[in-house]
């Protein structure tokens, strides 16, 4: 009895160490844990919006050289709007450019940048020659310019988006690791708690001890709390992953591929090989159609009905296409430069691709933007209250032994 009378209050001492540190690393944890979750949150959040202006620019370089040969196909006989299409295309990626080489990607972007410069002289000097009715030097500097654009210009944005998508991967990852490192503080100092209560239980005789029992209480309430906080956030952020985002990324490359086709159709009525350059033209239409297709996965049931329609519209452009071989393998020029350009050929089906499949994009962007911030939701809060409950459990852990302590001197 002696023995256990002496070494009694050391295994208090112990205990009290123990549990004033298991509050302590909870605290600790939890905060740097859900915080930590919330600011990787955050930065794919950021990292989402940076895709977005990223896909902007790649989608509206493609347009512009799409505009491009649209306007010298017309050549004196343009339209006043046909004249400032390429403007209105070209613009907002040479500002898009700037804004988003801000976010990161400067480098690559900078290439793009000057690359895109060059290709819009390159235009400049096609759309002067179209116009003075050198339709032959004009086709040849268009040429140029749609090369130089896939050579220097699209390659250092694919290239900055698959880097903005490695990042944002390890923003999930680091939001996960948040998420566990948060719950593993709370689960170690609940066990730590519970594990000393009942030492201390069986060495009393006295079933509750109010400190203890009221800092494990607290602890539980939190612990559950940031459970469900954390299950909640995965849920969100596994629907912007799986959802919007994956049908914005499928859209953009939709949309890169038709304009793509598009242009290359212009452009080859401008040189006078429509039957040519038919299987380059094949090339892109499916991998928009793959494109379209691989974003029903991620698609809502609305969302389902709007990429049926787009489909729809693409294949209404692609019966007009064939149409324009008709009239290609039967010598028509003429015939063959008003279905390119006119309202009743190819133009006016891909302008409704162009406009309905865009409508689409601009909302699945603002609906990942949502639903990352959703994601980030009560997460900071939780970080909060896990650290002052990790605190307020030691002292009231400390309470508890203390006063059991205190019987045995």
């Amino acid at each position: 009895m002696l023995q256990r009378a002496r070494t009694t209050p050391d295994l208090l001492l112990l205990a009290t160490v123990s549990v004033i540190l298991a509050g302590f690393i909870c605290g600790g944890l939890g905060f740097q844990g859900f915080r930590g979750r919330a600011d990787a949150l955050d930065r794919a959040r950021a990292e989402t919006a940076h895709q977005a202006a990223l896909q902007i620019v790649r989608t509206k370089a493609v347009i512009a050289d799409t505009a491009a040969a649209d306007d010298v196909l017309r050549g004196k006989t343009r339209r006043p709007i046909a004249e400032r299409q390429f403007d209105f295309a070209v613009e907002p990626a040479v500002t898009g450019l700037v804004v988003a080489a801000r976010h990161a990607d400067a480098s690559r972007l900078a290439l793009a940048n000057r690359g895109l410069a060059r290709y819009g002289q390159q235009v400049d000097n096609a759309r002067t020659l179209a116009l003075a009715g050198d339709a032959r030097a004009a086709a040849d500097s268009l040429q140029k310019a749609s090369a130089m654009l896939r050579a220097q210009v699209l390659p250092p944005l694919v290239a900055a988006q698959q880097a903005s998508q490695a990042r944002l991967a390890d923003d999930q990852s680091a939001a996960t690791w948040g998420a566990l490192i948060g719950l593993l503080g709370a689960l170690l100092a609940l066990l730590v708690l519970g594990g000393v209560h009942w030492w201390l239980t069986l060495h009393t005789r006295r079933l509750v001890n109010l400190g203890l029992a009221a800092g494990l209480i607290l602890l539980l309430v939190v612990g559950v709390s940031g459970l469900v906080t954390v299950s909640v956030s995965r849920h969100r952020a596994n629907v912007v992953e799986d959802g919007a985002h994956l049908v914005a990324r499928q859209l953009v490359d939709a949309r890169v591929a038709a304009f793509d086709a598009r242009g290359r159709e212009s452009l080859s009525v401008i040189s006078d090989n429509v039957l040519a350059e038919d299987a380059r033209w094949k090339r892109a239409m499916s991998t928009a159609r793959a494109a379209l297709a691989g974003a029903e996965p991620g698609a809502t049931a609305t969302v389902h009905g709007d990429l049926a329609n787009i489909t729809n519209l693409l294949k209404t452009y692609e019966d007009e296409h064939t149409t324009l071989l008709k009239l290609a393998r039967a010598g028509d020029n003429a015939g063959v430069r008003e279905q390119v350009a006119g309202a009743n050929g190819s133009a006016g089906p891909f302008e409704d691709f162009d406009a309905f499949s865009g409508a689409l994009l601009a909302r699945q962007v603002q609906a990942s933007d949502d639903g990352w911030t959703a994601a980030g939701h009560n997460l900071r809060p939780i970080a909060w209250l896990t650290l002052l409950a990790g605190l307020a459990a030691a002292g009231f852990g400390w309470l508890g032994l203390a006063a059991r302590s205190r019987e045995y001197r």
